[in-house]
């Protein structure tokens, strides 16, 4: 699918940017808040570098394959298709690793503010854009898997009746039927388990030891921010790719049935609409996600009042 490989490369293409900007935000060493607070934050960091940094590998390793465009290939592109959700998985991956190399707790006694956390507040709005992406991105696979031709390639346009008393048929593609969809069904179900293990190893870190409840809370929300950005990043690059294959392939076979005479019966209108909205949806993902990634000085957040000694 070339749309997801050009998103790939330009995700790949951003990632020293974002090394800068994490070398810029080292060196921009604030001064209001206590050292344990200042190496939380650039231990979370390095986490998150260290994801990156394997998730561009992945991507780089995977989209470097040979594309084999032969008839008799099942599904050509498919390992390039499946790169979006398997640097989702490897960034997750490394994230979660990463959560268990936070020193544990010292001293008997600790303080931790009463309140349970859990993924779902925890994750808050990013989580639920994610599931729904997620349940969209399959929705689509299943929708055109059901409506492409028995090679599952492309889309099947007859036999439709002419004017002239003759049929047509046919059949366009490249389109995203189940030689496909049923790879990266799978592809999205390891990737939100995976997500799945790395959200619930951040929410139940235990309390970093030196560094104040409220600003513990802050670390742990800024790791559930990128984690969640970087694999809907993923995910809305791979419903943004299948969305615009299978558009395009839906407003071609419109136009070629318009060009024989035949009605589109709104294929020419539907796959436009969808090629845009997957293309749409791909820049807004890349940029959301990369905004979400890419260190930054997060504002210090307020001292909680509900702090106990446990």
């Amino acid at each position: 699918m070339a749309v997801v490989v050009l998103a790939l490369g330009v995700a790949a293409a951003a990632v020293p940017a974002l090394l800068v900007s994490a070398v810029l935000w080292f060196r921009r060493r604030p001064t209001d808040v206590g050292e344990p607070t200042l190496a939380a934050r650039r231990h979370e960091l390095l986490v998150s570098t260290a994801a990156l940094l394997a998730a561009a590998v992945c991507a780089g390793v995977l989209l470097a394959q040979p594309v084999t465009w032969q008839p008799a290939t099942p599904a050509p592109g498919l390992l390039q298709a499946l790169s979006p959700c398997a640097v989702a998985a490897t960034f997750a991956a490394v994230r979660g690793v990463g959560e268990l190399t936070w020193p544990r707790p010292r001293g008997e006694v600790r303080s931790a503010p009463l309140r349970r956390r859990t993924a779902r507040t925890l994750g808050g709005a990013r989580l639920r854009l994610m599931v729904m992406t997620a349940g969209c991105l399959a929705a689509t696979l299943v929708g055109f898997g059901l409506t492409a031709d028995p090679t599952g390639r492309a889309f099947p346009t007859g036999p439709v009746a002419l004017a002239d008393g003759g049929t047509l048929s046919g059949a366009t593609g490249p389109y995203p039927g189940w030689p496909y969809g049923g790879p990266l069904l799978v592809a999205v179900l390891i990737t939100l388990g995976v997500t799945g293990l790395a959200l619930a190893t951040i929410v139940r870190r235990p309390p970093l030891h030196g560094v104040p409840g409220h600003h513990d809370d802050a670390v742990r929300a800024t790791s559930t921010a990128r984690l969640l950005g970087a694999v809907q990043l993923c995910l809305g690059v791979t419903l943004g790719g299948v969305l615009a294959v299978g558009g395009m392939a839906l407003r071609n076979a419109g136009s070629s049935l318009l060009l024989n005479g035949a009605s589109p019966h709104g294929l020419v209108a539907v796959g436009t609409a969808l090629a845009l909205a997957g293309g749409a949806i791909l820049l807004a993902s890349v940029v959301a996600g990369l905004v979400t990634v890419a260190p930054r000085q997060a504002p210090d957040p307020a001292t909680p009042a509900d702090a106990a000694v446990a």
